[in-house]
């Protein structure tokens, strides 16, 4: 082949918002020696909000990876190496060969010294080193120092458990991006806001109803399921556009209170990673066949994996359930800049009275968590009630009642 390229390094450029400092890189696309294209993919970054594809920055071979999978990655931080050239394939046989030698030399010497360890310490070190594939602890210490705990680690058993307690273990693995991420904005949260929360009963038949009644039609004419989740954003929506501060917020920089004339709602949406929280703009201007289309297109995007920041943040309601999962009744999380959280629950058949007589109906505990500072209770037990009234009746939000 030809004379060697010039080496490029392949850095973390951004996350595609300034907002996002770091992600976890979920895995490689190529291995080490894979001849690459620019503009190709070779590793997979998970941020709180969006999954980052790492495109190669030139052509030629991958001569070193510098970053695994589950390591946290930040803007500038250095993943791995390609060298350019026709002869990049020949010569990326060398450093491959190399670190691999120089590894098995040097694991030796790192390896932790367990004979003065016993029962589960012992047995976590073990199976560190066995899920990492580093050398088992304790080959590094003499024979002699510590004839039993080395008899024991030459076993490779990838848990051992507690002495006179058998099957009690323990595991430790590292936080996501993602986790972390949402354990700090749960706090933010907590700590920010004075969170209250209401609660109502709704009776599903007649949305129900609607839905079974028109769905194949709805489907057929307008190109999109009918599902009761956008019956829930169009009750939520119209609510707010009545009552301005549940949908508006506090600017604490400035001590200002901000109304906002436009309703962007946050709604769990499916995805191949799991559920993610999407953003639906301008419901207050929606129909149901609008809402519906809007929602098979976050739909579509979560399932080819492009979903962008922007289709994840700056909502100003937010819509979580936990019904899917079997919850009865429960509290909400606020994700600022929201001031409230509608929660939806399981639907169940119970008993309840109709025209003086008890009949069976499909009925829907609600939750509504609020910022109290901002949103009075009595503002929120009205726009509780008033979705519960439209959700009841669906013939309310066409006649806009």
């Amino acid at each position: 082949g030809g004379a060697p390229g010039a080496i490029v390094e392949q850095v973390v450029k951004d996350f595609g918002a300034e907002s996002i400092k770091e992600g976890t890189l979920m895995e490689w696309r190529k291995k080490v020696g894979d001849s690459v294209q620019k503009g190709e993919i070779l590793a997979l970054i998970e941020t709180d909000k969006v999954s980052v594809e790492v495109l190669a920055e030139a052509s030629g071979v991958l001569t070193e990876i510098l970053a695994k999978a589950d390591d946290s990655v930040e803007v500038g931080t250095l993943l791995a190496k390609i060298q350019t050239g026709a002869g990049g394939a020949v010569a990326a046989a060398a450093p491959v060969a190399a670190p691999a030698a120089s590894a098995d030399v040097a694991a030796p010497a790192e390896a932790v010294d367990v004979s003065g360890l016993t029962g589960i310490r012992a047995g976590l070190a073990r199976a560190h080193a066995a899920r990492h594939g580093e050398p088992m602890p304790g080959a590094a210490a003499p024979a002699a120092a510590a004839p039993k705990p080395s008899a024991v680690a030459a076993v490779p058993a990838p848990v051992v458990a507690a002495e006179g307690a058998p099957g009690r273990t323990e595991r430790r693995v590292p936080m996501s991006a993602v986790r972390r991420r949402v354990a700090q904005r749960l706090k933010e949260s907590q700590n920010a806001l004075a969170l209250i929360t209401t609660f109502q009963e709704a009776d599903l038949t007649e949305s129900i109803k609607l839905r079974e009644k028109h769905k194949d039609l709805f489907q057929k004419t307008h190109g999109a399921q009918l599902g009761v989740l956008s019956f829930f954003i169009k009750a939520c929506a119209t609510g707010l556009m009545d009552i301005p501060g549940v949908n508006g917020v506090i600017d604490d920089a400035t001590s200002e209170i901000v109304y906002r004339d436009f309703v962007d709602i946050s709604v769990p949406i499916p995805s191949p990673r799991g559920p993610v929280t999407c953003t639906l703009r301008n419901c207050e201007s929606m129909s149901i066949r609008d809402i519906e289309r809007g929602l098979a297109g976050l739909m579509e995007k979560a399932r080819k994996d492009q979903l962008a920041v922007e289709d994840m943040s700056e909502a100003s309601f937010g819509i979580v359930d936990s019904g899917s999962a079997g919850g009865m009744l429960g509290t909400c999380f606020i994700n600022p800049p929201a001031s409230a959280t509608l929660g939806t629950n399981a639907v169940k058949k119970r008993a309840t009275v109709v025209d003086g007589k008890v009949v069976s109906r499909e009925m829907m505990y609600l939750s509504l968590t609020y910022d109290h500072r901002l949103v009075d209770g009595r503002e929120a037990a009205t726009f509780l009630g008033s979705v519960r009234d439209k959700l009841e009746d669906p013939s309310r939000m066409l006649l806009d009642v």
